[in-house]
């Protein structure tokens, strides 16, 4: 037995060859299994190149190689280490002509597919019609299945026609630039795994394929690795069905549920003792969790006896429940010596921060919220990033249409509509046709005009030629931020904006010397591995290539530049935490309605939806490792509603001797102007909690609107509407009748939502 481990994981790290399910409970030392693992793979001779490692984060697959680097050496960097995202970018730039893509080809992140979207609504007529968002989503959610999208109507619903529409033009905008978005990674290295050529090859590639956190994976993902692992069955994947909570943005749990029937001679190992909790929190994680149905029967335990008991707060209103957690907070520091960085808040959903970010402000304490925006997102890096991928790629109109004018050079809208209206007759890229103009192509275009649009022209070619004379990757961003004038124009601004602006810029210079150097010290693969055309070095690196660091950047996530918790509290939502761990977790929000949500999504029932609500409260509660901290609200405002919430049935699960339930405090004052029937009952004791008052006939009351101005009337689809709160919007689809009819809805300022029609207005 390897030092450290205990019997079952053991067990995972011996087995052989042949498909291998290991249970992995929440922090069970997964990781640890698949490091030692992997190194016990390449003691018994399998080459390091032919282990294929896939995670979900570049932070965990960077955490993984470092592990690996420490137990095998400079093996480590052969491994073919990261994200489905990363391993499919990988395998594509090797097999791109197959993939009818150029070496180079760019990644379309989030911000960059939305204003690809945006543009062609516009140039559709359609941008009131529907917001780019909801184009995306539906987009997305049909790559995740391996559907095309445009092919999912005409006729199911008013959107869906609209993405039929608008699809193939986005389709055909990505392939003359050169460029994928996230999905197009995977799906055309699926579509590589029927190519006579590069199918079997891919099947070839690895000996063994491992798979963390499996029960996350979607229906691509799957049929990926295997494909991947269809000629050897070495397939070890690990994962916890009770912690699949991304089933909303296509994750198939019956992935890892149906492991077994797939793979009918697959050895199942569970691990189930947790080196994160105290038994009190695992206690209350598992008698949520226990109420499921579909699941594998594991129960988390651990040595740790004991532990503090669970605090359940239950506040008058949202900003009496921010209040408390403030003070608890200052109490936790002053009285039990925690730091701030020990601390976290957790939320169903990101609207529940604001109070709490009010809250904190007022005790005066340093926080930092997860998910905010990304380093990567922020207007200078975007703008530097889209000069590199003119360089890259001057077919890239995206990029050209960005920084044409940015910063400004007089280049003015009159200007580039001529610009591109050349581009459309000569059937060029927009680079090309402001090269043309310069030129005198066009001759409305004044010779001013012209003179500035060659201007931006040499700063391009300028760039190209310092590329392709073996500048280094930090050597031509500084030479893209002087050249363009971004430097200069920061620096005559010099105020505080600008001044961060230009050290983010600095940062990212930064950043790029250090990809410099790892791809000097990159470990070569194998001659037979260069000879198939392999990329050098880790998975998410293709030598030191400017291509190479702008993949690395486009494949990068928010949540993969938290680096530790410093010294402030951490705020996120519970889907932001998983994989985390703190000493002290709050868990607030704990009402019907919304935790759990009680909203089936889509055709989904409310079984299932609840089913995932538990495993989100399961996950919720396994972050803590000392101390378990719930809140609620009796009453919490929302948009112009005042609602009257039950406590969260989660509560009932908890056994009762791991729970302390404080006295409830008096009830809030009604807001000016509402109406309230009667206050709300006194919270039953614990042991009554099975025959609780039901509350769900309590008031909705609603402030500064008419409940019945809607009148149920006609709503078709795509006609315009007005609600109170949520502005004017479009309607997408109908369901019900008379006063239950209800309205999925395109709002531009807060997206889909499903609202009774009974509470809009239709506009003329």
């Amino acid at each position: 037995m390897a030092e450290g481990l205990n019997p079952a994981q053991q067990a995972a790290v011996d087995h052989g060859d042949g498909p291998l399910c290991v249970l992995a409970g929440a922090g069970s030392g997964k990781t640890r299994v698949l490091v030692h693992r992997i190194e016990r793979l390449v003691e018994s001779g399998t080459w390091p190149q032919e282990i294929l490692a896939v995670t979900f984060s570049n932070k965990a697959a960077g955490e993984m190689r470092e592990r690996l680097r420490q137990v095998c050496g400079p093996a480590a960097q052969m491994m073919w280490i990261g994200t489905f995202h990363a391993t499919c970018a990988r395998l594509l730039r090797i097999h791109h002509v197959r993939a009818g893509l150029s070496r180079d080809f760019s990644i379309f992140d989030d911000d960059d597919q939305m204003r690809l979207v945006n543009g062609l609504l516009k140039e559709q007529g359609l941008a009131d019609a529907v917001t780019p968002r909801t184009i995306l989503s539906l987009i997305d959610r049909a790559k995740n299945r391996g559907a095309d999208p445009a092919a999912l109507g005409p006729g199911r619903t008013y959107a869906h026609d609209l993405v039929a529409q608008v699809y193939p033009l986005y389709r055909a905008a990505l392939a003359r630039e050169d460029a994928v978005d996230f999905n197009d990674l995977l799906l055309k290295v699926l579509e590589l795994a029927d190519d006579p050529e590069a199918g079997p090859e891919l099947a070839r590639r690895f000996r063994h394929v491992l798979v963390d956190e499996f029960q996350d994976t979607n229906l691509v993902q799957y049929r990926l690795v295997r494909h991947m692992a269809s000629r050897t069955g070495n397939l070890t994947v690990v994962g916890d069905d009770d912690q699949a909570i991304y089933g909303w943005r296509g994750a198939e749990p019956r992935n890892l549920l149906d492991f077994e029937l797939d793979f009918p001679d697959a050895v199942v190992v569970k691990l189930e003792q947790n080196y994160r909790s105290t038994s009190v929190i695992l206690g209350a994680a598992n008698g949520v969790i226990s109420r499921n149905l579909d699941r594998h029967a594991k129960r988390l335990w651990t040595e740790q006896d004991g532990g503090e008991p669970i605090l359940w707060e239950e506040a008058p209103d949202d900003r009496s429940e921010a209040d408390f957690v403030g003070r608890a907070m200052r109490g936790l520091t002053n009285e039990e010596g925690r730091t701030w960085g020990d601390l976290a808040v957790l939320y169903r959903t990101h609207s529940q921060s604001r109070v709490l970010e009010e809250a904190m402000r007022a005790h005066r304490i340093p926080y930092r919220i997860v998910g905010g925006v990304s380093f990567f997102q922020r207007r200078e890096i975007k703008d530097i990033r889209a000069y590199l991928r003119l360089v890259l790629n001057t077919s890239a109109d995206s990029c050209f249409e960005r920084v044409v004018n940015v910063p400004a050079r007089g280049i003015g809208d009159t200007t580039i509509e001529r610009v591109r209206a050349h581009a459309r007759l000569a059937d060029i890229s927009l680079l090309d046709a402001a090269r043309s103009c310069s030129h005198g192509a066009v001759a409305a275009l004044k010779p001013s005009a012209r003179k500035k649009l060659a201007a931006f022209v040499d700063i391009i070619d300028g760039l190209r030629e310092v590329q392709a004379a073996g500048a280094s990757v930090s050597e031509l961003i500084i030479q893209a931020v002087e050249r363009s004038g971004y430097r200069e124009r920061l620096a005559i601004e010099d105020t505080p904006d600008s001044r961060d602006r230009l050290g983010n810029l600095g940062e990212l210079v930064s950043m790029a010397a250090d990809f410099d150097d790892d791809a000097q010290k990159a470990v070569p693969d194998d001659a037979a591995s260069r000879s198939r055309g392999d990329l050098a070095g880790p998975v998410e690196g293709g030598g030191g290539t400017l291509a190479a660091f702008e993949e690395r950047i486009s494949l990068a996530s928010a949540l993969d530049e938290q680096d530790g918790r410093g010294t402030a509290v951490t705020l996120m939502t519970i889907h932001a935490a998983k994989g985390l761990e703190f000493p002290v977790v709050f868990v607030c929000g704990m009402e019907d309605g919304l935790f759990p949500s009680l909203r089936p999504r889509d055709n989904e029932d409310e079984h299932k939806s609840l089913e995932e609500e538990r495993r989100l409260a399961y996950v919720a509660f396994t972050r803590a490792k000392q101390r378990l901290i719930l809140t609620s609200a009796r009453v919490r405002r929302q948009w112009a509603e005042v609602k009257m919430n039950r406590p969260s049935r989660f509560l009932d699960d908890i056994p009762s001797e791991h729970l302390a339930v404080r006295a409830p405090a008096a009830p809030p004052r009604p807001p000016a102007g509402s109406l309230v029937r009667a206050p709300r009952p006194a919270r039953p004791a614990r042991d009554e909690l099975d025959q609780r008052v039901d509350y769900d006939d309590v008031p909705v009351i609603h402030i500064g609107g008419d409940a019945g101005s809607g009148g149920g009337g006609h709503f078709p689809a795509g006609s315009a509407v007005r609600h109170d709160a949520f502005g004017t919007g479009r309607v997408l689809e109908s369901r019900g009748s008379g006063r239950d009819l209800k309205l999925l809805i395109d709002f531009p300022t807060v997206g889909l939502k499903t609202v009774l029609a009974r509470f809009v207005q239709p506009l003329c």
